[in-house]
């Protein structure tokens, strides 16, 4: 494993800690990450990361918590770009590939079962639904202006959210089968794959 150090300087280790941890992450698996490997990481003492973090457990629940942050705020603010609500529907199923692409560490703590005890974290669940809850605004939107009436929004949520997770999980984890795109045109292919099944759905 890479052992290039991130720069410390008094008074930022926690985020010094933060970057190191998602770094090991990226070259590594989940299995690769310790307070102990942390601290060799930053560059800081075996017991600097505890000044911040009980446990692994801990260090995982705040990088999921950032990377909820992250994905909540980027879905708000495509949710604004635009009045046409099928848009916005297809251009948040892309923000979200691109999520998955520009923070693979965060992607793979927040949807790869990284907590045993989730009861023990409600407040994670509190920050997800955040976001979802814009999901299903815009998706409440798109059936409002729809033809097709006897749809049920919550299984619309929820299949669109499968196809479009589902699509940036097989990219991002790089899947050996013909029908995934790879290449400089994933993202182009992506909008495609995601702009036809949304239409599929509500464009009858």
């Amino acid at each position: 494993m890479n052992t290039k150090k991130t720069t410390y300087h008094h008074g930022n280790l926690r985020e010094v800690l933060i970057s190191s941890a998602l770094e090991i992450l990226k070259e590594g698996t989940l299995q690769d990450l310790s307070l102990r490997a942390l601290a060799r990481k930053a560059g800081v003492s075996q017991t600097a990361p505890y000044r911040h973090f009980e446990d692994k457990e801990a260090l995982i629940v705040v990088l999921i918590q950032e990377g909820s942050m992250i994905l909540q705020n980027n879905m708000i603010e495509i949710s604004e770009t635009s009045d046409d609500p099928i848009k916005q529907l297809i251009d948040m199923g892309v923000g979200y590939y691109d999520f998955s692409q520009e923070h693979p560490a965060h992607f793979r703590l927040m949807f790869g079962g990284s907590l045993e005890d989730k009861e023990k974290h409600a407040h994670l669940f509190e920050q997800e639904k955040k976001g979802y809850d814009v999901l299903e605004a815009v998706v409440g939107k798109c059936l409002l202006q729809s033809e097709v009436k006897d749809l049920s929004p919550q299984m619309v949520r929820l299949s669109c959210w499968a196809h479009v997770h589902g699509l940036a999980s097989l990219i991002l984890n790089d899947v050996m089968n013909e029908d995934v795109p790879k290449g400089d045109n994933k993202r182009s292919v992506v909008r495609e794959v995601i702009s036809f099944y949304t239409r599929s759905i509500f464009e009858k």
